[in-house]
């Protein structure tokens, strides 16, 4: 059921400090700023990361990309990448075939690993396809934007598909656009730690800190984690499956270098912290340690895909949630209900368990659904605020984390 906010509760805002006013980063002159101390198309390796099928790009973008194109698939927009990193080599090629059309060797902003060519499955986006409509009113949102050379009448090379990253202010220094938050952790008996696509974790509110991957050579980025049941350590998820585990929280295995029909994207940890499952977009799921394997979704056609998992207070069952809000159920997970068939403003985006059948669902607007007695303690629904990763019980209520880190509390 969804509620409005015109409600009793009591509600907890950390907010990202925002510097003084430079003006909109996502503006029609704006071009991304090179990389200190790197040539154009001749990044190292480690300047860069993989996004998915034929996208890599740089690392303080990657996130950014990552969370456009996962809301767009959760909005049931066709929209894919055709290239992003482009190397010296790669440019040359470009300027033979397209003449003028194509940057001069040395000087595309994809070879920042800042520029994304986007299609869908026809080919190259058009200026009428709905994924460049879609585009127009979120890209935004995410700190990538539509140069206006490349606009409809912005010059003889007009591109619809093609998009660049100024979410670090650009040359023309505006505001930063921070989209790089993909999950919050709340630790058991208070505090709560957010998590960023390269690995970063950051602790508040009474937390521990116990070290994050940002400085390792990730393969591909972090899309969840789930803390040990004394909140003494947590265990980091990226989306091949690849575990990494801090503070008391024990190394039980991976898939990572395994090949995966779909990406994983959500983790949850059994009750005695000795196991987790790891779920992926088809709703397949995997199992290490104590955690039992109690059925999947892998290989049933779905409406949407699935988006996270929680499992019961028992450890003997969990629920998927899919992006429509549709509840698959496993061992003792009861099913309360679901949003699967309504129509909904945002998708759903995460779930948090209150109860062995009681949940709540969050969608990207930070609107709540709750379920099977889950208490309503609150929304962000018709709110004007970056989207919502995700979220976690906190106490008797949930918290719910924006792209762009700030963090909410219901209680």
């Amino acid at each position: 059921m969804r509620r409005s906010l015109l409600v009793a509760l009591t509600a907890v805002l950390v907010a990202v400090g925002a510097p003084a006013s430079a003006g909109p980063a996502v503006h029609p002159d704006n071009r991304p700023t090179p990389v200190p101390g790197r040539s154009n198309g001749q990044l190292h390796s480690t300047d860069l990361i993989t996004v998915g099928p034929r996208c890599v790009a740089y690392r303080p973008a990657a996130t950014s990309l990552h969370l456009l194109l996962a809301a767009a698939r959760h909005e049931g927009v066709d929209l894919a990448t055709s290239e992003c990193y482009r190397p010296y080599d790669g440019q040359v090629e470009e300027r033979a075939a397209w003449g003028p059309c194509a940057a001069r060797p040395g000087t595309s902003m994809h070879g920042w690993g800042k520029a994304v060519d986007f299609r869908d499955r026809r080919g190259g986006l058009t200026f009428s396809s709905p994924a460049y409509a879609w585009l127009k009113a979120n890209a935004s949102h995410y700190g990538w934007n539509h140069p206006g050379w490349a606009r409809p009448g912005g010059s003889g090379c007009d591109e619809a598909w093609h998009w660049e990253w100024v979410g670090d202010g650009g040359v023309m220094g505006g505001d930063p656009v921070r989209a790089d938050i993909v999950a919050v952790m709340t630790k058991p008996g208070g505090g709560w730690w957010s998590v960023t696509g390269l690995g970063a974790v950051t602790a508040a509110d009474g937390a521990t800190g116990h070290g994050g991957a940002e400085g390792l050579p990730l393969q591909r980025l972090m899309v969840g984690g789930a803390p040990t049941p004394d909140g003494g350590g947590y265990r980091l998820v990226a989306g091949d499956g690849g575990v990494f585990t801090y503070g008391n929280a024990s190394f039980l295995g991976s898939m990572g270098g395994k090949p995966l029909n779909q990406p994983i994207v959500g983790m949850a940890s059994t009750n005695t912290g000795n196991g987790y499952w790891l779920v992926a977009s088809d709703g397949g799921i995997f199992t290490f340690g104590d955690a039992a394997f109690l059925g999947s979704m892998g290989g049933t056609p779905l409406n949407k895909p699935v988006v996270g998992m929680a499992a019961t207070p028992s450890g003997n069952g969990y629920w998927l949630v899919a992006s429509d809000g549709g509840i698959f159920t496993f061992g003792d997970a009861g099913f309360a209900g679901s949003t699967g068939g309504q129509r909904l403003n945002k998708p759903v985006v995460g779930m948090a368990a209150a109860g062995p059948s009681a949940y709540w669902l969050v969608a990207s607007d930070g609107g709540i659904f709750t379920f099977g007695g889950a208490p309503f303690r609150g929304s962000l629904g018709g709110q004007p605020t970056a989207p919502v990763a995700g979220m976690a019980p906190a106490g008797s209520g949930y918290r719910l984390v924006a792209v762009d880190g700030t963090v909410t509390s219901f209680s």
